[in-house]
């Protein structure tokens, strides 16, 4: 059963201050999702009206969260480490995971206030011990994983996954962020991730100024190219970097007419490396 995130945004009322655009929020709108404030449905409705390829793409990035944790948990991994959260609409990352393997630990890392407002709430229930999440962001992945090291046995493989979070970062960013996950996860680990490209729809160029004042930062494009070039040091698994609508689909699945902008690809980090040792950080807790 998805949790009510509704119930508790009502419970803080009075702490919360939704003032300024949000990122998980707008992926909210952008997918026909509920949770998000006026300030998003504003800014998500100029961009949608600019590129209307938007909505879909949101809805792609969903589907492929779904898809990708299905594949990972059937493969064995039980480990699982969410990057830059989604509000939630449909199945949760834990839900799906869980009800294939009620084992599976599943550690969520964001610094949004809302999300975390939600998640103390909810990581306060009997979950606890089995779900977790970090406060803090990709852009600080040392402290993701220190934090995440209470709920995760780190010297045994983790599956990242970076589905709204990588596009936010600058070329320096995002690469100093993989290296980190790349050299300190174990041989084995996955890191799956989906990005906004530009090689249909040429105005999603234009988001990074459109959404500038957005928390955590404006998203950009990268071309496929440069996606393949982030992946360096990994295994990249079939079907490789591809469209969306082209990784796994499910049985069934309607082909997508027409380009998508959002590519995703999930790579294998080789190893080996030495054994995890958190080091001491102030910016993360669980």
């Amino acid at each position: 059963m998805a949790y009510g995130w509704h119930g508790t945004e009502r419970d803080v009322s009075g702490v919360y201050e939704g003032d300024r655009p949000a990122i998980a929020r707008l992926w909210a709108f952008w997918a026909g999702g509920k949770d998000f404030n006026p300030v998003d449905r504003a800014l998500g409705e100029k961009v949608a009206a600019r590129s209307p390829q938007v909505e879909s793409l949101a809805r792609h990035r969903l589907a492929f969260r779904s898809r990708v944790t299905r594949a990972l948990v059937g493969e064995g991994v039980d480990q699982l480490l969410v990057i830059g959260v989604d509000l939630p609409m449909d199945d949760e990352v834990h839900t799906i995971a869980q009800s294939i393997n009620p084992d599976v630990r599943v550690v969520y890392a964001d610094t949004d206030q809302l999300v975390m407002l939600h998640a103390d709430a909810y990581f306060s229930s009997d979950r606890a011990g089995t779900c977790g999440f970090v406060r803090a962001g990709v852009a600080d992945s040392r402290a993701v994983l220190n934090g995440a090291a209470e709920i995760l046995d780190l010297n045994r493989p983790v599956a990242v996954l970076l589905i709204n979070s990588l596009d936010v970062l600058g070329d320096p960013q995002a690469v100093a962020a993989l290296t980190v996950f790349r050299t300190e996860l174990a041989a084995g680990s996955y890191i799956a991730f989906c990005h906004l490209t530009a090689e249909h729809d040429r105005r999603l160029v234009e988001l990074g100024h459109m959404c500038a004042d957005v928390a955590p930062g404006p998203p950009g494009v990268r071309n496929p190219e440069v996606l393949e070039t982030l992946c360096a040091g990994m295994v990249l698994v079939e079907p490789g970097l591809v469209p969306a609508q082209t990784w796994r689909p499910d049985p069934g699945q309607r082909p997508v007419p027409g380009g998508v902008d959002l590519w995703c690809g999930v790579g294998r980090i080789r190893g080996p490396r030495s054994v995890f040792i958190p080091s001491p950080s102030p910016s993360s807790s669980l």
